[in-house]
């Protein structure tokens, strides 16, 4: 080994689908494509894999979407329960035209 090895600061780095590395221990905004970053988020899969549905693959991405339109849907019942839906619901669609 030589002293050039023991003396040099420790590396990490990736290689992302860019071509770009990205140094994990110091890294760079200038160094991160959000390309990258959704290509990675499509492969990973939501819970580990661990879902109950044998025939479809959940990636996080893909989930994304899918908790907005169901936040959205949960946001649009509650305000009709509670107290009706034009007067509390700030995600209905703007309906009013200006005059």
């Amino acid at each position: 080994m030589s002293n050039a090895d023991t003396n040099s600061a420790p590396r990490a780095w990736q290689r992302m689908l860019s071509g770009r590395r990205l140094d994990l221990l110091d890294p760079s905004p200038l160094d991160i494509e959000i390309e990258d970053i959704a290509h990675g988020l499509a492969r990973v899969g939501r819970w580990n894999g661990q879902t109950p549905w044998r025939s479809c693959f959940l990636s996080v991405a893909g989930a994304q979407p899918l908790v907005e339109e169901i936040a959205a849907l949960s946001q649009v019942l509650l305000c009709r329960k509670t107290s009706g839906w034009p007067r509390c619901c700030t995600m209905r669609p703007n309906t009013s035209s200006a005059t």
